[in-house]
């Protein structure tokens, strides 16, 4: 795995982050996809790709300064962010914007299919507001500091609702509205939809990978392209 620029500490620390990051996406989107109610899984998912996709971005934009100032951001820097993922979605979609023009028709076309997939901006509106309070949602509402967010509950529902945009989605839903009692229909519907949820999670992972791959993100970005991807994801 060839790395650049950074001791070998740091070196390490890179290699630690990148299969802390593989892992948490790759246990969420199995959650997402096998988890038989959402009621029961909800938070376990949040939990895991928040922490995730943040880890997932703080790599990304940590290897882009890599590559320009040959160092990587130092803590203070990175804490300007915080853990504010809707600001750093934006930050990934423009750099990568700037650093794939050159790449192939394929490279463009994922990051293309993430700025259009109508899924991802509430599932990182989701992800952000889990991250930064609605782990303790409930918790601040027992002790009479109700938040501002909406409940966690409220946020997967838009995420929901924009799955149901496409059209056999929604005809999958119709179908099983039409039979209300028929368990089958229900299981063939939130199987579609969670199968939706979990592709648009992937969408984004497989974009930032395959740019490092394809070096948009420097040489040490590169490593990273291949090791985050998500066919280097192990048993489970």
């Amino acid at each position: 795995m060839p790395i650049v620029d950074l001791d070998q500490q740091r070196a390490f620390a890179l290699i630690a982050e990148i299969t802390s990051t593989r892992n948490l996406l790759a246990y969420g989107v199995r959650v997402v996809r096998t988890g038989a109610f959402i009621d029961t899984t909800r938070d376990p998912i949040l939990t895991m790709l928040s922490i995730g996709v943040e880890k997932l971005y703080k790599l990304t934009l940590g290897l882009a300064a890599l590559d320009r100032d040959r160092s990587w951001p130092t803590k203070a820097q990175m804490k300007v962010k915080g853990h504010n993922l809707a600001d750093m979605h934006e930050a990934v979609i423009a750099e990568l914007h700037v650093r794939t023009a050159d790449k192939s028709d394929y490279v463009r076309g994922l990051l293309d299919e993430v700025q259009g997939d109508p899924v991802i901006p509430p599932l990182i509106a989701a992800l952000d507001m889990y991250g930064r309070m609605g782990r303790f949602y409930h918790l601040d509402l027992l002790g009479d500091d109700a938040q501002q967010w909406e409940s966690p509950d409220g946020y997967w529902q838009e995420i929901e609702t924009a799955a149901l945009i496409e059209p056999e989605l929604a005809a999958t839903y119709a179908a099983a509205i039409a039979e209300v009692s028929n368990n089958q229909a229900w299981d063939r519907f939130y199987t579609s939809l969670n199968e939706r949820i979990a592709l648009a999670i992937e969408r984004l992972w497989i974009m930032i990978a395959v740019s490092g791959r394809n070096h948009a993100l420097g040489e040490t970005g590169g490593a990273f392209g291949f090791e985050v991807h998500p066919d280097a994801v192990g048993r489970q």
